[in-house]
């Protein structure tokens, strides 16, 4: 199990389009977000490397201006 925490900055006018598609994307979860295009997002998924593969799409979303990792938690459930 591998659970991320990321801070996101996109541009203000882009935080809408940008939320819709993070929303759409498996074990995301938005927490927080403000008006300055800032957001709080956590992925949740068993392996790592789908956690590493949504980490980079995000700083391929239209509008995403960058992506702080600020925390990062693995554990091996077997």
């Amino acid at each position: 199990m591998t659970i991320c925490s990321l801070v996101i900055q996109s541009k203000p006018e882009s935080l809408n389009p940008v939320c819709e598609v993070l929303a759409g994307s498996a074990g995301v979860e938005i927490h927080a977000r403000d008006d300055k295009g800032k957001l709080v997002v956590s992925i949740d998924h068993p392996e790592r490397s789908y956690c590493s593969q949504v980490m980079t799409d995000i700083t391929r979303i239209e509008g995403v201006v960058g992506t702080s990792l600020v925390f990062e938690y693995q554990e091996d459930l077997e």
